[in-house]
């Protein structure tokens, strides 16, 4: 069946080209295949896993662009936080710009291509840890679809469950003494937790955060702690049209938005000029 959202995004060639190829590693060969990402980079994409079908199809474009602009704000000056890296998409996508990543994943079977996607890459350490607003230990649900797997909730089936350690940004940078350029944040409903584990860093390092977190109350009120705003990619439901929008306090997103983009108030006109 044929996908109008990402034939609307990539266009019909593309589209027909790319899942026939991908299709073609997973139905044929039942391998899987690498691919070459915008920075240069290359990953291994499991044939079996809905994220790499993404990647692939969309040619490394999976977050409406901002996974590009993303990249072209970092400057090399610090360590990269991968919190909830998956394949390692990230941490892989952004290394040539950074001095270091360390990659957060605590789920076991997903894991497994992260370090596939990684073991010939010393910058990159993995951290099998969950995180959150603080450290301790944790029950973590392993959903069927490892993509949307999450710190569990009182309803979650018990025998998904599993116990991780986990940690917060705050204290995981403390212990290594850290310098933090940017961190990235999907880990599924949770990330307004993680950020707030992470406001001593904002505060005293200001690193740029791309993350799926609510556009809430909650969220705002951390931003205007540690004098944040916050961009996203827009997009409009049926052309698929976007633009860079900074948004203000209240304010309902008229469309569609994916990441958002957290930054200190000394890289708006940075952010603004490369959008």
């Amino acid at each position: 069946m044929l996908n109008k959202v990402f034939i609307k995004e990539v266009g019909l060639f593309n589209y027909v080209y790319r899942t026939a190829v991908r299709q073609f590693y997973k139905r044929v060969l039942k391998r899987d295949h690498e691919m070459l990402l915008p920075s240069g980079e290359s990953i291994i994409l499991p044939i079996k896993n809905k994220f790499a079908s993404e990647a692939f199809i969309t040619n490394g474009d999976v977050d409406w662009g901002s996974d590009y602009l993303f990249y072209s704000l970092l400057q090399g000056k610090g360590v990269f936080l991968d919190v909830g890296a998956h394949i390692g998409y990230y941490s892989i996508y952004v290394l040539p710009r950074v001095t270091a990543v360390y990659s957060f994943e605590p789920d076991p079977r997903v894991r497994l291509f992260l370090e596939k996607n990684t073991f010939d890459r010393p910058k990159i350490e993995i951290i099998p840890q969950a995180v959150s607003k603080s450290s301790g230990n944790m029950s973590f649900t392993l959903e069927d679809d490892a993509e949307v797997s999450h710190l569990s909730l009182p309803s979650d089936i018990d025998n998904k469950k599993i116990n991780v350690a986990v940690t917060s940004v705050d204290d995981f940078v403390a212990c290594r003494n850290l310098v933090v350029e940017a961190i990235k944040i999907d880990v599924e409903g949770f990330d307004t937790d993680v950020i707030e584990g992470s406001i001593g860093v904002l505060s005293s390092q200001k690193p740029i955060i791309l993350t799926e977190a609510k556009l809430d109350q909650r969220l705002w009120d951390l931003m205007n702690r540690v004098d944040y705003s916050i961009f996203a990619y827009t997009r409009e439901k049926e052309s698929r049209s976007k633009e860079f929008t900074k948004f203000s306090q209240n304010e309902i997103p008229r469309n569609e938005t994916k990441m958002l983009f957290l930054v200190h108030k000394e890289m708006i006109e940075r952010i603004q000029k490369l959008a």
